[in-house]
């Protein structure tokens, strides 16, 4: 389970921080919330995916001598999610993290 719960954990410690840095942001500046709003939240839910592809993969691991291609592939699905989709959340967090300055730069006649 450690290559599912540790992964886990560390992107729930850096929700945790990620949080707390836009909220701080968001006291001198407004605007920071809805400039990091949509990675932020993105990443929130590849938290909860990851969460729950933990989960099945739990109850995958403890079928796994039962022979039921079923657990197989839920096994084989959870480790692609957690090897190829979330580290998607490396490019969120900096994102978010990038504030409102380079959205706030943009004049509207540019467009």
């Amino acid at each position: 389970m450690q290559e599912f719960l540790a992964p886990l954990a560390d992107l729930g410690e850096k929700v945790t921080r990620l949080t707390s840095e836009i909220g701080t942001k968001a006291m001198a500046d407004p605007e920071e919330v809805g400039a990091a709003a949509v990675d932020y939240l993105r990443v929130c839910g590849h938290l909860v995916f990851a969460y729950f592809w933990a989960r099945m993969a739990q109850v995958a691991l403890a079928k796994e001598g039962s022979g039921d291609p079923f657990y197989k592939a839920k096994l084989a699905t959870a480790r692609f999610y957690f090897a190829k989709l979330l580290p998607e959340t490396a490019a969120l967090i900096r994102s978010a993290r990038a504030g409102a300055q380079p959205l706030l730069e943009m004049q509207e006649d540019w467009f």
